[in-house]
């Protein structure tokens, strides 16, 4: 939320006649814990605490110690401000992402090999890997401070990349093949992988596209309903596979049977890389062409590769 919201809704309560610090506490604690990993994180994580006032913050603070997690306290701007420079540097980072897939690609080199040669045993690389970047914090964040800077190109910029990737693929899925009358499934529908959240999710922007061009659009996701169905029956005589969201369900997908399914001339979009690939956009054909290779050079590695 806007920073000095915290703050807002204690005057407005003031107005009400309540006393800030004594008939009530008010602070601002920061959702740091990843969307659907509550339990696991909420005792790894600490916790910000900012309170409109002294007592606020110890009484909010008290209460995450009660529940044996660390806290570091704050006022409450400073704890708005420090929720929205956690999304945003990520927002930043995973545009950075994306625009480095396109420049690469502009090479005609693969993002995922580069990205690897970087991060490698180097202890100040950190490169993020591209994908399709949504979710409702995320998503909105930035606009909360871009009003507060004199140069608000970089939050703005980031936003324009992030949100352009599925036009962008989809125009480069379009140089592979014709997708009017085409069967194109979409696997993945949440925002993130292992949720069932589909707010801001780029997933549908990826389907209005294809609609566009008059494709047959199937949806499928094992955690949203009612698009749960059988997948095999999804992917049954595809021209276009589109990964749009990397649960672990795609991961384990077998590539073999995939071939038999697809139609023989299916192109797939694999923005994740969850098939080991290091390209983006490839055709079934050239799927089994690497799983042949990699089956020459390391029998255990194709193993892991068509099991996880």
């Amino acid at each position: 939320m806007s920073p000095g919201t915290t703050q807002y809704v204690a005057s407005q309560l003031k107005e009400l006649k309540f006393k800030v610090g004594e008939d009530f506490f008010l602070a601002f604690c920061p959702e740091r814990i990843a969307e659907g990993k509550s339990l696991s994180e909420l005792a790894q994580i600490p916790q910000i605490v900012g309170g409109v006032d002294k007592k606020s913050t110890q009484k909010a603070e008290s209460f995450f110690v009660n529940l044996g997690i660390e806290v570091n306290s704050s006022d409450s701007t400073s704890a708005e401000l420090s929720k929205l420079f956690t999304n945003m540097y990520r927002y930043i980072n995973f545009a950075i992402a994306n625009e480095f897939m396109i420049l690469a690609g502009n090479y005609h080199k693969d993002v995922y090999k580069i990205v690897d040669l970087v991060n490698r045993n180097y202890k100040r690389g950190g490169l993020a890997l591209p994908g399709l970047t949504g979710g409702p914090c995320l998503f909105k964040d930035g606009f909360f401070l871009i009003g507060d800077v004199p140069f608000a190109d970089l939050i703005a910029t980031s936003w324009k990349i992030n949100e352009s990737i599925p036009l962008f693929l989809i125009k480069k899925v379009r140089e592979r093949i014709k997708l009017e009358g085409k069967k194109a499934v979409i696997l993945g529908l949440a925002f993130k992988a292992e949720i069932d959240d589909t707010r801001e999710s780029l997933a549908f922007k990826v389907k209005k596209a294809l609609e566009r061009e008059r494709a047959k659009v199937f949806l499928h996701d094992p955690f949203v309903a009612p698009h749960q169905e059988n997948l095999d029956e999804k992917l049954k005589n595809a021209d276009l596979v589109f990964v749009a969201t990397n649960h672990d369900f795609y991961k384990k997908m077998d590539i073999s049977s995939l071939k038999k399914i697809v139609s023989k001339n299916c192109v797939i979009c694999d923005v994740w890389n969850i098939f080991k690939t290091n390209k983006i956009i490839f055709t079934i054909k050239s799927l089994e062409n690497h799983a042949s290779k990699k089956q020459q050079d390391d029998f255990e590695n194709l193993f892991e590769i068509a099991q996880t």
